[in-house]
């Protein structure tokens, strides 16, 4: 039988509020402005507001556990106190604590007792209050929460540790974007973000070591050098985007690549067009009209404005298959692919259909055909880049890396651009749009040097700086591929970016944002965005957090050493991660040439040691059992004896649950709780398109242990132990789910969680 409990629990291993967690978890995945999100793009990010519960909750003791130290309570009860006063007098602070108010004002009325049973598992029910208000958005910031967290902290770090000083170390081995490691730091841990893929790494340099470290003197310098880099580039490229006569300015390119129609005696010239909406805004509604023209065998496409949906016709392409408008056959979709891989995606001669613009003078997008001066602009770009390419300097800032390969099932589904000749990454982009942003990329490096030859800055600042513009560099080309698209519903008239789907892969009809407009994909536009969370970081950070490349199966922490190993490791074959990333770090170990963060890009992402079932790798399940199951026993051995672990996974399929599972339990944790965190805001696109699911899975666990601290991992309980428990346990768990709103196949998921409670125990 599992040996008696010599710890108290932790507050996560007794409840959470999960659902007004899952409120603000929801909110905050359409918060742009001021988020880490906006300083790159990271494929399925972890909502803030859930790392921020699920730490505190992991960080502080349960105050009514009888092994709680009489110290914690004492401190907390002091830290709540004073805490009610803030929210009494503070109007900021009413609002966001709204639905508890009444507690923290029976707090000042009547404070907590930590000697008395009914004050310890009230000074519980406060706790939570305030985790729940704490992860809302809006009290990220909010010097009174920030302090509050930070100060229950430390008192849990004393109280448990017989310590004076001092921080509990908060351990993430799959760091990826950094929203756990960042929420450790806000919440006054000491974060230590490892990751194996380089891109990660510096994402967690910026947010964990560069905005703290610098602060505001960032802001200010990435301002100044984004404002630099912007009058530089424009002033090369100015004249392969020209303005309209009447001052429209140009925000968007459409395209179309073409294919000839293989119909009897045909052979026309058919665009690959999905849609002919270009703005559905219902004053003022924008379409394309195609109108064969048969005396010359040509496809006219012109610009309407003002149609009903009964007038916009269908679009040529389906499924892959060209319908000709010429003489209605249709080519199938496998010499569609076939035509345009002999011309590596077709993009280069693909043809113009439509230049989106605005107007000084007006509001919304205005569209038009295009006219000889943009013709005349492709093709002088395009004789640009070809004579710049001569140069062998320049010729290195084009990215000429091999694409992620496709094929099978899986990544091959998601890499489907080498079926159409994208096999390297200077293919996934026109000529025009290498040239704007190898222009870019080489005022961005010349940034860099002047930085550092001022002189009068804090050494590293001026890495720092030209980090952050080489973040924004790749944001451009997120938006600037000819793998991005046109994006028409009323709510949003955009540029949609290369990733609005976990996949590269090939568009028909795509849009060419122009990089130095003033609106999506343009420079200064990404660079607003950017700053907002660099800004608002940097008020915020009192400390710095480590940062390391390291495969999560040799993690480079000591035995013993860290309070918490708290991490969103990959979903079994859901997302490729050194794949997608490879996107930006051919871009990105470009920009930072000449620094040290440059110099530790390889060619690509490293491929051989990524745990994720890839068939195309040659990763199996039994790999990613393996893999897991190594990392975690490495995350078990640098956790103390009495330390505490989430893994959070959300896969929707049984057989991903169980290759994990499987491994946590074969690496020497046993289950204590499980909490199903709704994620994901309605309306995603994955969401519409597949069963993936809403919520996910934050399992808590701890290390097996024999007496004298060892690992245990050879206990065998009675089967007949387990089958006693588990429909009891299930029983009482499942009305929960129902009250905080979770069903279907999240709620059956959500049943895992407890039943491994049980079953990890023997």
């Amino acid at each position: 039988m599992p040996e008696p409990r010599r710890y108290p629990r932790r507050l996560i291993e007794v409840d959470l509020p999960i659902k007004k967690i899952s409120a603000h978890a929801r909110r905050e995945k359409s918060i742009r402005h001021g988020h880490i999100s906006t300083l790159h793009i990271w494929w399925a990010r972890r909502p803030l507001a859930a790392c921020r519960a699920v730490l505190c909750a992991s960080l502080w003791p349960d105050p009514a556990d009888e092994f709680c130290p009489h110290q914690f309570r004492e401190l907390a009860a002091k830290i709540l106190h004073d805490f009610a006063k803030v929210v009494r007098s503070d109007r900021e602070i009413l609002t966001l604590v709204n639905n508890h108010q009444a507690q923290w004002n029976r707090l000042l009325n009547s404070p907590l007792n930590p000697a008395l049973d009914d004050d310890q598992v009230r000074m519980r029910s406060l706790l939570f209050d305030f985790i729940a208000d704490f992860s809302n958005w809006d009290a990220s910031f909010v010097p009174a929460f920030l302090d509050a967290s930070r100060a229950l902290t430390q008192a849990a770090h004393q109280a448990l540790r017989g310590v004076q000083q001092g921080r509990p170390i908060v351990a993430d081995p799959f760091a990826g974007g950094g929203a756990i490691p960042l929420e450790g730091l806000r919440v006054g841990a000491e974060a230590y973000a490892t990751d194996l893929n380089p891109l990660s790494v510096a994402l967690n340099k910026m947010v964990l070591q560069y905005v703290p470290r610098y602060g505001k003197a960032l802001v200010a310098e990435v301002k100044r050098w984004g404002a630099w880099v912007e009058q530089e580039a424009f002033r090369e490229l100015a004249e392969y985007y020209p303005v309209d006569s009447n001052e429209g300015t140009p925000i968007a390119y459409l395209w179309a690549r073409t294919v000839v129609c293989e119909g009897p005696q045909c052979g026309a010239e058919v665009p690959l067009i999905k849609s002919l909406w270009l703005g559905r805004k219902p004053h003022n509604p924008w379409a394309l009209a195609i109108t064969p023209n048969l005396a010359e065998q040509r496809v006219d496409i012109g610009v309407v404005s003002g149609v009903k949906a009964s007038q916009v016709g269908t679009g040529t392409v389906r499924r892959g298959a060209a319908t000709c408008p010429i003489c209605g056959y249709t080519t199938p979709a496998d010499r569609v692919r076939r035509q345009l891989a002999l011309r590596k995606g077709g993009a280069n001669d693909a043809r113009l259909i439509c230049v989106v613009t605005v107007r000084p003078t007006g509001r919304g997008r205005y569209y038009r055909q295009p006219n000889a001066q943009d013709f005349r602009a492709v093709e002088a770009a395009s004789a640009k880049l070809r004579i710049l390419r001569q140069d062998d300097d320049f010729a290195t800032l084009i990215p000429d890396e091999p694409t992620p390969e496709g094929g099978g099932q899986g990544a091959g589904r998601a890499f489907s651009q080498r079926n159409f000749g994208m096999d390297t990454f200077d293919t996934l982009f026109t000529e025009r749009q290498l040239l704007s942003l190898a222009t870019i990329l080489s005022k961005i490096r010349e940034a860099g040097r002047r930085i550092a030859d001022e002189g009068d800055l804090p050494q590293g600042l001026a890495e720092a700086v030209q980090t952050a513009l080489a973040f924004n560099l790749d944001k451009i080309a997120d938006y600037g591929s000819s793998l991005a698209s046109w994006s028409s519903p009323a709510s949003q008239e955009t540029v949609r970016g290369t990733f609005s789907r976990q996949a590269i892969q090939i568009v028909w009809d795509f849009a060419e944002a122009y990089p130095l407009a003033s609106s999506s994909g343009g420079w200064s536009h990404s660079l607003a965005y950017m700053c907002g969370p660099l800004e608002e970081e940097a008020e915020s950070h009192a400390f710095e957090g480590q940062v390391a490349q390291s495969s999560a199966t040799a993690h480079p922490l000591p035995d013993d050493s860290i309070e918490a190993l708290v991490t969103d490791p990959p979903y079994y074959d859901a997302i490729h991660y050194s794949d997608l990333s490879d996107f930006f770090i051919v871009w990105l170990k470009r920009s930072l040439g000449g620094t040290s963060l440059g110099s530790s890009f390889g060619k690509l992402s490293p491929k051989v040691e990524e745990c994720v079932v890839d068939e195309v790798k040659g990763h199996d399940a039994a790999y990613f059992e393996r893999t897991m199951r190594e990392a975690l026993s490495e995350g078990r051995r640098v956790v103390r004896p009495d330390g505490i672990g989430v893994v959070v996974f959300a896969h929707k399929s049984t057989k991903g649950w169980v290759t994990q599972l499987q491994a946590m339990i074969d690496a020497g944790w046993v289950v204590t709780g499980s909490w199903p965190i709704d994620t994901e805001r309605q309306g995603r696109v994955r969401a519409n398109a597949s069963a993936a699911l809403a919520s996910s899975i934050h399992l808590v666990c701890r290390p097996r242990e024999n007496p004298d601290g060892s690992v245990r991992m050879d206990d065998v309980g009675d089967w007949r132990s387990v089958l006693a428990e588990l429909p009891a346990r299930i029983h009482q768990w499942m009305p929960r789910l129902g009250r905080e709103g979770i069903v279907g196949a999240d709620a059956i998921f959500a049943c895992l969680g407890p039943a491994l409670e049980i079953f990890s125990r023997y």
